[in-house]
């Protein structure tokens, strides 16, 4: 019974201070810059294999990269940032999308798992519905990305 109370006081003292429960997060970079996102949205991360391009009217999608014994689409995330792509090594974030599954290359930095408190990260209001908000790390402002949606809005503006 004490330790049903204990308990209990725990999560009344997160409630009043606003924590709450922290939040998973996946730290990546796509052509240097890095970002983070939640893991719910994230299906892996694999070798990048290159890419087979395709035509496409999809924004941000014009190849496909084989993934066992299929085809991913890939979202060119450097591109909708208008970074350039650095060659070399790289790797394949496996994205659990709402219309399926998706590859996003990566930097050849393994990304991090990072268990992270409430407040530090802001939501963000704002132009791209790709954006989710903002993580504080260190000093750094690595913007969330939402990998579940990712382009959603804009392919079906174009449609």
């Amino acid at each position: 019974m004490l330790r049903g109370q204990l308990r209990k006081q725990g999560t009344t003292a997160r409630r009043s201070t606003g924590e709450g429960r922290p939040q998973h997060m996946v730290v990546f970079a796509v052509a240097g810059k890095r970002m983070a996102a939640r893991t719910e949205e994230i299906a892996g991360v694999v070798s990048w294999t290159g890419a087979i391009p395709v035509p496409s009217e999809t924004p941000f999608v014009t190849s496909l990269v084989r993934q066992q014994e299929g085809c991913l689409p890939v979202f060119d995330l450097a591109a909708k940032f208008k970074q350039p792509i650095r060659e070399g090594e790289s790797l394949c974030l496996v994205v659990k999308h709402v219309d399926g599954p998706l590859a996003i290359r990566i930097d050849a930095e393994v990304p991090s798992l990072q268990t992270v408190p409430r407040s530090s990260l802001q939501c963000h209001i704002g132009d791209d519905p790709d954006c989710a908000g903002v993580y504080v790390a260190g000093g750094e402002q690595l913007p969330i990305i939402n990998l579940a949606t990712l382009g959603v809005s804009s392919s079906r503006q174009a449609g």
